[in-house]
């Protein structure tokens, strides 16, 4: 019986590229984020997956749970292209005593991260659950949902305030901004027992916190939890939060040491996999390098712990860059490539720079270049930006070693 991964996922079809066009630059982070958040989520095991929408046809009093296949579309966001056909998990409504109802097609509340996990290859049972009108039991749902037999992913859906701006869906109110601010912090902090006695939650027009409540009593306790982002555009406030992920990837493992590092907190690295030599690489959106350092032989007990070290490093301590700031992280994409154990090799025609990366040393000297690096094509190339790294002329002659690597980085 477990939860391998428990998230929330904002709801807003023009977060959607296929949908909002040239719009949905205004939502690139949420955007980013919840493709992140469907792959992470499928990236897990799972006998079944539990999505809370705050729009599904409500009772009352009392949750309540889709019977059938679930079906529906973005037609009325002018993207009828986007589908979502899924089997339902009737095992979850008749383990928790929840009645069902039968509606034409999927809420957007429903479809929207839906069609994010879709597209990340998720095709398993799925139940969907409807909220109350009156609110309550909330943690006693999400506790129930964690007892469940198997493996069990929990999404909550749900937006944040829808009054952040004049002109914005319910009107503006100056209390919004200020319960988004105090949501996303809470979740930054961790204090997931005051997400419910947030003050200005009555004037912010959220349907986020009763969904949350769900997901985190799910969760239990923070484990590998982040906030990926928040953004507030059209007046409206999104954001993508991980509650819980047991085996967090690599990227997501350097991103939070760093986010750690800049917010002063301290960081205890998930021990993830094997001991392995590891490269972290910091980009900016437009692709320009922000900072890479790495090592080509393990210094700590797992690839989870090294990664996490050289992330800081990064960071702060590649002498190239100025340090990152704590603004400009959410921007960053983070790439971390994990390193085969160097073999020695005598001759260039060895050396392929679009499959393997290089290490040339002498003496104490030594240049590392990763393999696949835009504008080096050619062996020659290779060894001599490896040379220039090292500061070695090019009439000494040096030891070479290829390897190959894994990348690992969020989706686009």
């Amino acid at each position: 019986m477990s939860v391998p991964f428990a998230a929330l996922m904002c709801h807003a079809p023009i977060v959607l590229p296929e949908v909002a066009g040239a719009e949905a630059g205004r939502c690139r982070r949420t955007t980013r984020a919840m493709r992140e958040v469907a792959a992470r989520a499928v990236a897990h095991p799972a006998d079944r997956l539990v999505l809370i929408s705050p729009h599904s046809p409500r009772r009352r009093v009392g949750f309540s749970a889709w019977r059938g296949r679930l079906r529906g579309d973005l037609g009325d966001f002018r993207a009828p292209e986007l589908r979502v056909d899924l089997p339902d998990a009737p095992e979850v409504a008749d383990a928790l005593g929840l009645p069902t109802v039968r509606a034409d097609r999927l809420d957007h509340g429903a479809m929207v991260p839906l069609a994010f996990l879709d597209a990340a290859g998720w095709r398993g049972p799925t139940a969907v659950i409807a909220l109350p009108w009156e609110e309550g039991g909330e943690a006693e749902l999400g506790r129930a949902l964690a007892s469940l037999p198997g493996r069990t992913l929990v999404i909550a859906s749900g937006d944040m305030s829808h009054r952040l701006e004049p002109g914005a869906p319910a009107g503006f109110h100056p209390d919004a901004p200020r319960f988004d601010a105090a949501f996303v912090a809470a979740l930054r902090a961790r204090r997931w027992a005051g997400l419910a006695d947030l003050p200005w939650r009555a004037a912010a027009a959220e349907d986020v916190v009763a969904t949350t409540l769900v997901a985190v009593a799910a969760a239990g306790a923070p484990r590998n939890d982040e906030v990926l982002s928040y953004e507030g555009p059209w007046g409206v406030g999104y954001t993508e939060a991980v509650f819980v992920d047991e085996a967090p990837p690599l990227y997501a493992v350097a991103r939070s040491s760093i986010r750690a590092l800049l917010a002063g907190e301290p960081y205890r690295a998930p021990p993830v996999g094997p001991p392995a030599a590891v490269f972290v690489t910091l980009r900016r959106a437009d692709g320009e390098l922000r900072g890479c350092v790495g090592t080509t032989a393990p210094t700590t007990g797992s690839v989870g712990e090294e990664t996490a070290r050289l992330a800081v490093a990064s960071a702060v301590e590649d002498d190239r860059f100025r340090p990152v700031t704590r603004e400009e992280l959410d921007d960053l994409t983070v790439e971390v490539s994990v390193l085969e154990p160097p073999e020695p090799v005598s001759t260039l025609d060895r050396l392929d720079p679009s499959r393997y990366g290089l290490v040339v040393s002498h003496g104490g000297r030594r240049g590392v270049l990763l393999p696949d690096i835009e504008g080096v094509d050619t062996a020659e190339q290779q060894l001599a930006h490896c040379r220039r790294k090292a500061g070695l002329p090019p009439w000494v002659a040096v030891d070479m070693a290829r390897f190959e690597v894994t990348k690992v980085c969020a989706p686009a």
